[in-house]
């Protein structure tokens, strides 16, 4: 399929979904409400934006070790330019990671897949809080929330998708160190990719093999320490806290009161379906799925929509 037609796919689909998401909401009155904004809870919600970054930035040092010590603004500055592709492109984070695995290799001068490594491991326990946090959600709105069918569908999608990821995770880092990927991946090799790269089958299967085994050895050395584990796991939690209370904030920037757990289920199944969207970064899927799930909460539709625009639009 040529990429315009792809592009108009996704552009007319994500149209339609905005138009039936928010044709209720009167924009009049969105414009009244930004008129009395508290300015200081906005400038909380950037505040504590901001630091997620920081506190990604030093989980990271932490994961990586020694290796990356004493060079904390260079790894923001990599993770702020590898946030941005990863907004950027189509699903979550397909283009963010190699890019900062590339750049890192560059610095350090070592293989880009151990680099890699290093960039998913970290990665790793973001997600792995994140699921946390939507296991539970999704099993709150499942029993105390009445939603429309379309979303019980597309939750029930996302917990079959961390299904899967759980899954994987677990087996990834029990499985043997003797598993070749190579003899599976190397069915792919009829690809023009990889045929314009390597000679024949066994040549990409050779090459899959060392470098998944590399990558294994470094992923499972950072996953596997106590110590680290204790310490990006704690850093994860204040991460995904702090993206929390940026929509607690900018509530209260409009004088709404709003229990915290509502935040956070919202917030969390924004971010995981937003996530699985093909669509770069997620746009318009993540800010609708907020909107819906604050108004099923019982928040204002016009509320729900300005929350959830700003909270996207100050990361952005």
């Amino acid at each position: 399929m040529k990429r315009w037609v792809w592009n108009s796919f996704w552009f007319v689909l994500v149209a339609l979904v905005l138009y039936w998401a928010f044709k209720d909401i009167d924009f009049y009155e969105v414009y009244l409400i930004l008129t009395y904004a508290n300015l200081t809870y906005i400038g909380l919600a950037i505040l504590v934006t901001g630091l997620t970054f920081f506190i990604w930035a030093l989980r990271w040092t932490f994961v990586s070790g020694n290796l990356f010590k004493g060079d904390f603004w260079f790894l923001l500055n990599v993770l702020l330019a590898g946030a941005f592709f990863n907004s950027v492109t189509g699903g979550a984070g397909v283009g963010g990671e190699p890019f900062r695995a590339h750049f890192l290799a560059k610095r350090y001068k070592r293989n880009r897949t151990s680099m890699l490594a290093y960039v998913l491991a970290d990665k790793f326990y973001q997600l792995v809080v994140l699921v946390v946090f939507a296991i539970f959600s999704i099993f709150f709105v499942f029993v105390f929330v009445n939603i429309s069918n379309t979303l019980t569908y597309i939750l029930e999608a996302t917990l079959f998708f961390i299904t899967l990821f759980l899954g994987a995770a677990i087996y990834i880092i029990v499985r043997r160190s003797n598993f070749s990927i190579g003899k599976f991946v190397k069915k792919l090799h009829f690809l023009r990719f990889f045929k314009k790269r390597f000679k024949n089958a066994s040549e990409f299967e050779e090459f899959i093999n060392k470098h998944s085994k590399l990558f294994m050895n470094v992923f499972k050395k950072s996953v596997k320490n106590r110590k680290i584990m204790f310490e990006a796991f704690f850093l994860s939690f204040i991460f995904w806290i702090f993206n929390y209370l940026a929509a607690y904030f900018l509530f209260l920037a409009f004088k709404m009161e709003v229990n915290f757990l509502v935040i956070i289920i919202v917030v969390t199944l924004g971010n995981l379906i937003g996530s699985f969207a093909l669509v770069p970064g997620g746009v318009a899927i993540t800010e609708v799925t907020m909107t819906l799930l604050f108004a099923a909460m019982g928040i204002d539709i016009a509320f729900a929509f300005i929350v959830s625009l700003l909270v996207r639009l100050i990361y952005y």
